[in-house]
C-alpha cells in the first residue's frame, strides 16, 4: 500500500480490536460483555469498509504490511474515547475528495461510538445499583 497512515490506522484498529476481546472477556457483567461484544463486531465492520475504500484509493494491502499496536488504554470507556480521537485524526489526515467514503464511514461509526459509551455507562450504573441492593 502507498499510504504509512492508513496502515498505521489499520494497526492501530487491529489493537483496538484485541484490548476488546480483553475487555469482553474480563467483563463484571453480562450486560457489559454484551455491549463490548456487539461494538467489536460493529468496529470490525467499519474496519473492513475504510481498508477496502482506501485500497481502491492506495492499492492493495501487501500480506506483512500490518503492524497492529495495542492502545494503553485498560477501560472500555477510555478505549471508546480513544477509537473517537483516532478518527478525528484520521478525518484531518485524509481530507480531500477522494477520501469521501472514508470520511462517511467515519461519520456513521461515530455515531456507533456515541451509542455505546451511553449503553456502558447504562450498565456500569445498572451493575452498580444492582450491587447496592444485595
Amino acid at each position: 500500500m502507498k499510504n504509512d497512515y492508513i496502515l498505521s490506522l489499520e494497526g492501530k484498529l487491529h489493537g483496538y480490536h484485541t484490548r476488546l476481546k480483553e475487555l469482553h472477556y474480563s467483563a463484571p457483567s453480562y450486560d457489559l460483555h454484551k455491549i463490548i461484544d456487539e461494538f467489536d463486531e460493529a468496529l470490525l465492520e467499519f474496519d473492513d469498509e475504510i481498508m477496502e475504500d482506501a485500497q481502491s484509493i492506495y492499492g492493495f494491502i501487501e500480506v506483512g504490511e500490518i503492524q497492529p499496536s495495542l492502545p494503553s488504554e485498560t477501560e472500555i470507556e477510555d478505549l471508546l474515547q480513544a477509537i473517537r480521537g483516532t478518527l478525528a485524526d484520521t478525518k484531518e489526515k485524509l481530507k480531500g475528495k477522494l477520501h469521501t467514503g472514508i470520511h462517511s464511514e467515519i461519520d456513521s461509526f461515530w455515531h456507533t461510538i456515541n451509542q455505546t459509551i451511553y449503553l456502558v455507562q447504562l450498565a456500569k450504573k445498572n451493575l452498580v445499583t444492582s450491587k447496592g441492593e444485595a
